[in-house]
């Protein structure tokens, strides 16, 4: 894609969530109520409103182009530009009034992700990245950290439950716990936001789907850092990811091995 019509796609993107925060910022302040989908996860009435309303938008401006959504699904078109979107990552904290939830919002051409943009208006932040064009936060640019040791990182998880599962992965929480500066458990886009602003250096995530991936890698990438699925490979259809400041890259991959 041309810079021209890249940076208008960006453009777009940030316009897109304008309109997403407007909606996720009438429904929040907790609690909100929810259904449970086929796969047990919640869906409230704005994860439904925004998704859309910004399928309508981009119909609008984009009539060429495909989406996918957590809500409403669709496909990763080959040869088309496709946008894909996740309305509320973070869905249980926005049903209980934490403010640790964003519209996340992706442009993927050919299986990269060439615009992503994540928007958390509850905290007044506004990530956004476009490919060769860097990262920012609320306009003003990002990058990752320059730490290059284990011992001195800062590693976030997306929780306990997930590793309790596999006794091999609990192992490797524990092997990760010993080897790394610090561990928490953010979870979700934030923790690798934290690694693209060079707040945290490594973001380990799994269980997950393309709208949960394609625009924080992007921000991630562009912010000088390295997401890869866990064996290195494309992250956007693996199911996993693993978000680096690129120095550190190397050592995560030969431990998630």
């Amino acid at each position: 894609m041309e810079a021209t019509a890249l940076e208008k796609c960006r453009a777009f993107a940030l316009e897109l969530a304008d309109v997403a925060d407007a909606i996720s910022m009438r429904h929040f302040g907790g609690p909100v109520p929810a259904v449970a989908k086929p796969d047990g996860t919640p869906v409230t009435e704005a994860d439904r409103a925004i998704e859309h309303k910004l399928r309508e938008r981009i119909a609008a401006a984009f009539p060429e182009h495909a989406v996918l959504g957590e809500e409403e699904g669709g496909v990763l078109a080959a040869r088309r530009p496709t946008w894909v979107i996740d309305p509320i990552d973070g869905t249980r904290n926005f049903m209980r009034g934490i403010p640790i939830f964003a519209t996340l919002i992706g442009l993927v051409v050919e299986r990269v992700t060439v615009v992503g943009v994540a928007s958390v208006p509850a905290m007044e932040e506004r990530w956004d990245a476009a490919a060769g064009a860097g990262a920012r936060l609320n306009g003003s640019p990002v990058g990752v950290s320059a730490i290059d040791q284990l011992a001195d990182a800062q590693v976030l998880h997306g929780g306990l439950s997930w590793w309790r599962q596999d006794p091999d992965l609990w192992d490797l929480l524990g092997a990760l716990a010993d080897r790394a500066g610090r561990t928490r458990g953010f979870g979700d886009f934030w923790m690798h936001l934290l690694v693209a602003g060079g707040m945290a250096e490594v973001a380990i995530d799994r269980n997950l789907r393309p709208w949960d991936i394609a625009a924080l890698s992007c921000i991630v990438t562009e912010a000088g850092g390295r997401a890869t699925a866990w064996d290195g490979s494309p992250a956007l259809t693996s199911g996993t990811l693993l978000c680096t400041n690129g120095l550190l890259h190397g050592d995560l991959q030969h431990l998630l091995a």
